[in-house]
């Protein structure tokens, strides 16, 4: 047995398969512990828009949350710009000041301030926003409330005794009011994105690999252009099947799109393509270990693209080169065909954008790699 044991661990294929599984072990321990550094320390990174449609308190109260708030938080009067904006996840929150704030005040009624938040999230982001909110109110109703509207009341003409009053009654005047959007009552739903891209990314590896070793039975029999043109279409003949396989998958697991199979196909059909060309090149700059540079690739997407985390939490390294890694545009995608959204438009353009860069860079690194002249040409 002890010599069984020895000739296996000697052979080529064990000694590939030790090293990629320490490599896992190192890449995913580097890149994710990197990226996951301090990432409550970057709170602060998130966007919050102050609407105040009330010309009188609310305008006071604005300013209050602007300076207590440590977001980055902006002040305006159109609810529906800001609304749009949360849609998008351009901001991750819309505390609105209605404008019949102050009058509900001064009749010694419930005020309402509208807390709107986007669902179709991290589900951290969730949470982090749910403090927020209890922070706000608790804010205005012990703190900024009583410390400084006593004096806007005098402002405004209201009798001394009516606005002591109002200050001391304040605290229980202003309530909560939360507007959730895309709301997601399965937290399953909230994992699809990353269940998605994780198998899309993971299976293009694995192929692409694969791939890779067939093809070099066939190394002296075709010129590298005859090969790359094969590569393509099996790329192709792949994309369609396991895009095919992964929605109706999906959809079989309960998880319907709002914008119909076929648009969650198509977009689909249109990462995974992507992941395939991007899962190649590291085979054509750096052999046999390109199979390791994947794994780097496969842990930096997973960690930057949002799935587990919001992006805004990431250091500003990772955040940069997430814009410019198709996963971050899938999950983008992903997440509003499946929890809710606006249009896919920019998420298939930027991945268009990608894949015409990959494909160009595969076709220079193409042309660069040399041939052996005794390699025998068919002409089919």
């Amino acid at each position: 047995m002890k010599s069984l044991y020895l000739s296996i661990l000697k052979t080529p294929s064990v000694i590939i398969g030790l090293i990629t599984a320490i490599i896992f072990q190192v890449l995913f321990s580097v890149i994710w512990l990197t990226g996951y550094d301090h990432v409550t320390d970057r709170i602060d990174q998130f966007k919050i828009i102050v609407v105040n449609n009330d010309s009188k308190i609310g305008v006071q109260i604005a300013k209050n949350l602007d300076k207590s708030l440590k977001f980055k938080v902006t002040q305006s009067t159109v609810l529906k710009s800001a609304m749009e904006k949360l849609d998008d996840r351009e901001v991750q929150m819309v505390i609105n000041i209605p404008k019949d704030f102050t009058d509900k005040l001064q009749k010694n009624e419930m005020a309402k301030i509208v807390y709107s938040l986007n669902e179709s999230n991290p589900s951290m982001l969730k949470g982090v926003m749910q403090t927020v909110e209890n922070k706000v109110t608790a804010t205005l109703n012990k703190e900024l409330v009583k410390s400084g509207l006593q004096v806007t009341f005098e402002n405004m003409n209201v009798p001394l005794n009516q606005s002591n009053e109002l200050s001391k009654h304040l605290s229980e005047r202003v309530h909560p009011v939360v507007n959730n959007i895309n709301k997601v009552s399965n937290f399953s739903r909230l994992m699809v994105p990353m269940m998605l891209v994780m198998a899309s990314f993971t299976g293009s590896m694995l192929f692409i690999l694969e791939m890779n070793k067939a093809f070099k039975a066939y190394k002296n029999l075709y010129n590298r252009w005859q090969k790359f043109g094969s590569r393509v279409l099996l790329i192709i003949t792949a994309t369609i099947l396991i895009s095919t396989f992964g929605t109706i998958m999906v959809n079989l697991m309960g998880v319907h799109s709002d914008q119909g199979f076929l648009t969650m196909w198509l977009f689909q059909i249109m990462y995974v393509l992507t992941f395939l060309f991007l899962a190649q090149v590291p085979f054509f700059i750096v052999s046999d270990a390109g199979g390791w540079v994947n794994i780097a690739m496969l842990s930096i997407q997973l960690l930057s693209s949002g799935t587990t985390i919001p992006r805004e939490l990431l250091s500003s390294f990772y955040q940069t080169i997430s814009n410019f890694l198709p996963a971050t545009y899938a999950v983008e995608g992903i997440m509003k065909l499946v929890t809710g959204g606006s249009s896919i438009t920019y998420e298939i353009i930027m991945l268009c954008k990608i894949l015409m860069v990959i494909i160009v860079i595969t076709l220079i690194l193409v042309t660069l790699q040399r041939e052996n002249k005794k390699d025998k040409i068919l002409t089919v």
